[in-house]
């Protein structure tokens, strides 16, 4: 009989742990895709399309023609930050010279190091988002061809 129980409490403790763990595992896929998520490039588009088509009941041409307008804004906006990017990488680095200015040797070396985990963050949300530009575009040029 305290076999039994036993086994039925060591099953009970096992059944709250893993329920436990399963909870906690859905609940940080859950913040990690649903809460946490910032909406896209694409999906700004697409929600702009699906608005403009319902509240103007525009037709297929006219939401062809519109994202022949929106993807030629969006190479113009490219060219545009292309063209100052040069200006704003030297306003960055008088910052980064004027910061070091006033550090310690110790605290500089430490200040260099701050900096490039940031420029790499950056340069990583950069390639991302380069490749999730990609992505988009190919699947707006297939559903072009399919139509």
């Amino acid at each position: 009989m305290k076999g039994n129980q036993a086994k039925a409490a060591l099953f009970a403790l096992l059944l709250f742990a893993l329920g436990t763990a399963v909870g906690a595992l859905g609940h940080r896929f859950y913040a990690a895709t649903v809460v946490n998520a910032r909406p896209t490039a694409e999906d700004w588009r697409h929600k702009y399309i699906v608005e403009m088509q319902s509240k103007l009941n525009l037709n297929t041409s006219q939401i062809n023609k519109l994202q022949v307008i929106l993807d030629e804004t969006k190479a113009k906006y490219k060219a545009v930050r292309e063209s100052y990017h040069p200006e704003m990488v030297k306003v960055k680095e008088a910052q980064l010279d004027r910061v070091k200015s006033i550090l310690t040797p110790e605290q500089a070396k430490q200040y260099e190091q701050i900096v490039a985990e940031r420029e790499q963050k950056a340069h990583e949300q950069e390639e991302r988002e380069r490749l999730e530009d990609e992505r988009q575009a190919a699947l707006h040029k297939q559903t072009l061809a399919s139509k």
